[in-house]
């Protein structure tokens, strides 16, 4: 049985991060190799890239954030037949991009922007100096994680709501999807610097316990059940953790520096970069243990994953190499 041992998180605070309390240092992927195997699917050039996000809308609408930040590329259905050049556009200095309504809205130290599928890109300007991580809860409120160890809340015009401390530092931020039932709404922050995630109420600033994610977590994604998915990088592991108040109920091996997550609602299956090997890995969590049924190679470097909800499609980008390739996952093993 895995030794779950909670953290004490501190309410609503002006201050800066956490101090004297146990801290690690940030783990990070494995640098990959060079890649010595066929990759599954298809692979086009793109920039060097941070993330990969698939907008809500229809027609399998693809953003590829630059690692810089300062440029995402659009494109329309990739890797399809009718796949088209992808629309340029720049932004300033993203540091994190997320879905939300039809597009995308992203995080920079200078304010929120907002990009919709056509690239028309407005911004909201504000003072989000140390920003590192972007979220829309269900209430259409922009949650910004900074590296000072709070969260922002912001309201749809970009007037900040709310100023939660706490962490040490805020680098994912997860909304359990309306279908999480009871947990829908929940918002759980990771913070790399304690290894640890923890339930944040937004409405009244209150930080819930939180739990040790082993002590090199890196990545977190939420599942349709609200469950939250974490990649242990540094002791090559996945962990997850549900329910109110949180548990961790599941913490599985994963060898060759587990990175990139995400989750694919349609064929609830976890899917995990592990940079180490490139390749990705899809997992059955159902039984409460992580059974591989998908394995394919990858790009080199993979720093991002999501699932096109349309197609089914799975889309990664390389932060090394400048590659976003695209798999679906019934042609693979």
């Amino acid at each position: 049985m895995a030794t779950v041992s909670a953290l004490t998180a501190c309410s609503q605070s002006d201050e800066g991060p956490k101090e004297n309390v146990p801290t690690v240092t940030p783990a990070t992927a494995a640098q990959s190799p060079a890649s010595q195997e066929a990759t599954a699917g298809t692979v086009t050039p793109t920039v060097p890239a941070k993330s990969v996000v698939v907008a809500h809308a229809p027609g399998s609408q693809v953003a590829v954030l630059s690692n810089d930040g300062k440029s995402m590329q659009i494109f329309s259905s990739p890797g399809g037949p009718s796949a088209l050049p992808p629309k340029v556009v720049q932004v300033p200095g993203l540091v994190d991009l997320v879905a939300s309504g039809e597009g995308f809205v992203g995080v920079s130290p200078t304010g929120v922007v907002r990009v919709n599928t056509a690239g028309v890109v407005t911004e909201q300007q504000a003072n989000l100096a140390g920003a590192s991580a972007v979220a829309v809860d269900t209430k259409n409120r922009v949650l910004v994680g900074t590296d000072r160890g709070h969260v922002l809340v912001l309201d749809e015009a970009g007037k900040q709501l709310k100023d939660i401390g706490g962490f040490v530092r805020v680098d994912n931020i997860t909304v359990a999807p309306a279908s999480a039932g009871e947990l829908a709404g929940q918002v759980v922050v990771l913070d790399r610097a304690q290894s640890a995630v923890a339930p944040v109420d937004i409405d009244t600033g209150e930080l819930k316990a939180a739990l040790r994610a082993g002590d090199g977590a890196t990545e977190s994604t939420v599942d349709d059940y609200g469950r939250v998915l974490v990649s242990g990088t540094r002791n090559n592991q996945v962990l997850a953790f549900y329910g109110q108040p949180i548990m961790m109920r599941l913490r599985a091996p994963v060898a060759e520096s587990p990175y990139a997550l995400a989750f694919d609602n349609q064929r609830k299956l976890l899917w995990v970069s592990t940079t180490a090997n490139n390749e990705v890995t899809a997992y059955d969590l159902s039984t409460g243990e992580a059974i591989e049924k998908h394995r394919f190679a990858s790009v080199p470097q993979v720093t991002s994953i999501d699932v096109d909800p349309a197609s089914g499609n799975l889309l990664l980008v390389s932060g090394r190499d400048g590659a976003l390739q695209v798999v679906t996952p019934d042609n693979v093993k």
